[in-house]
């Protein structure tokens, strides 16, 4: 589905959902990466501190009295061992930190501390699963075991540090309380919760903003068709109001040019009808001639002329009431009409369809469009299918077909496709203004192998 298919609310829902969702996952990592950072600089300033005083104590100690007094006089979150491993870098599932390592080296360098190599590396210790570990590596000063029942989980970072000329490893951990994302889930949810709300809040504002304009399209489609309705209730914003406003003036304006139109038609093919006949009559006083016998059939044309203004204008509106009607069962009848004429037209049911019209109006599109085929085409054939969301019925001759440039003004006032012979030229006009006021479309194109096709395509019932 493209992006202008979507309704005005979809469209502006979707863009604050998206945005909120954007400034979400923007806001979590901006977090997250705030608390590594944040965390990352506690480690290395109290690995700073810590290994100027511890280094700098063992290392006037002689190697053999250096594990000893390790564990003497430490808190309780750090915790020294003396060995031949470089522990940091033999951390399982350790992440190691070589640039904090190059830094905590040459600050030890500048208080004058001689080092051969310093490792940096930390892991996550689960204090539930993982509690003798932690419980062997970090006591109090009384020497009781450290409390890690009420947390879940540390974060141990090693330091390893040998000294220029000694063989022995000075592993430092430190032991500190592994911060959670909950509070960032249980932020991220709250504003989820907001954003519903607003969501919500901006669904039903939308919704009540776009019910004035959804009127006007519905009073709009009833006014193409014909149908009388009164002026919309003035509501909603200014703005909203002066759209309204205007558009009941357009509709009072369209409303008294149609009743003018209807007006003037229905006098002119009254008063038309009165002078064609009284000249009828006169002419048939006359002497037999052939200038009677042309005058008459020129009268004949002009009477049928009238006769069809009159007809365009009393059947392209109102002409019959709404109703549901089944196409199917429109065509059989129309079909069985030709056939027992004598004529030669068949049909074909490939998808059956119901639509919302007028079954005078339609009808009369349908008898129009056959009796030309079969007029101009002989052997005629009426298909009835679906095309999306509409009805489509295909009215194929095998006639001549007409010339491509007479395709689409044969759809215009008083025009014929021949200059010969009776016919006012508006039959199509009224086919296409009746389709049209019914909210469809009329078309007219030659068949690949000879022929002419007529299509009409009219909406389905909603409710079909």
């Amino acid at each position: 589905m493209r992006w202008n298919d979507l309704t005005l609310r979809t469209q502006v829902m979707s863009i604050v959902l998206i945005s909120w969702a954007i400034v979400g996952v923007f806001s979590v990592v901006t977090d997250l990466v705030q608390i590594r950072n944040s965390r990352a600089e506690e480690i290395q300033n109290r690995g700073d501190a810590f290994l100027a005083q511890v280094v700098s104590t063992l290392a006037h100690i002689p190697p053999e009295s250096r594990a000893e007094a390790a564990l003497g006089f430490f808190p309780a979150e750090w915790s020294v061992r003396v060995g031949t491993q470089d522990a940091a870098t033999a951390l399982v599932n350790g992440r190691q930190r070589p640039n904090m390592a190059d830094w905590l080296a040459a600050r030890l360098e500048h208080r004058g501390i001689a080092v051969a190599e310093l490792s940096v590396a930390e892991t996550v210790i689960d204090a539930r699963h993982d509690q003798s570990a932690l419980l062997h590596l970090f006591k109090s000063h009384a020497g009781e075991p450290l409390d890690a029942e009420s947390i879940d989980a540390f974060l141990v970072s090693v330091f390893s540090v040998r000294l220029k000329d000694d063989e022995e490893w000075l592993n430092c951990y430190l032991l500190m309380q592994n911060k959670s994302i909950a509070p960032l889930v249980v932020v991220g949810s709250i504003d989820s919760l907001v954003a519903l709300v607003l969501l919500c809040t901006l669904a039903f504002l939308i919704q009540k903003v776009m019910r004035p304009l959804s009127a006007m399209a519905v009073n709009a489609e009833l006014i193409g068709r014909g149908e009388e309705v009164g002026p919309l209730i003035e509501t909603g914003a200014i703005d909203i109001r002066h759209t309204i406003i205007a558009f009941n003036r357009m509709e009072a304006r369209i409303v008294l040019a149609l009743e003018y139109k209807t007006t003037l038609l229905r006098s002119l093919g009254h008063d038309l009808k009165g002078p064609i006949a009284r000249m009828h009559d006169a002419i048939e006083k006359l002497e037999p001639t052939a200038s009677k016998e042309q005058l008459l059939n020129r009268l004949d044309t002009l009477s049928e002329i009238v006769n069809s203004v009159t007809d365009l204008n009393r059947k392209t509106h109102h002409d019959g009431d709404l109703a549901r009607l089944d196409l199917r069962s429109l065509i059989e009848a129309l079909v069985e009409e030709q056939v027992d004429a004598g004529r030669d037209v068949t049909y074909t049911i490939e998808q059956s369809a119901i639509v919302k019209g007028r079954h005078n109006a339609l009808t009369r599109v349908l008898r129009n469009l056959l009796e030309n085929a079969v007029k101009y085409g002989g052997r005629t054939n009426v298909t009835l299918t679906r095309v999306d969301n509409m009805a489509a019925i295909h009215i194929d001759d095998e006639g001549p077909g007409i010339p491509a440039e007479q395709l689409e003004t044969a759809f215009e006032p008083f025009q014929r496709l021949g200059a010969e012979g009776p016919g006012s030229g508006l039959g199509l006009a009224i086919v296409r203004t009746i389709v049209v006021d019914q909210g469809g479309t009329v078309s007219l194109e030659n068949r690949a192998g000879g022929g002419l096709r007529a299509s009409v395509f009219l909406p389905i019932d909603k409710h079909n």
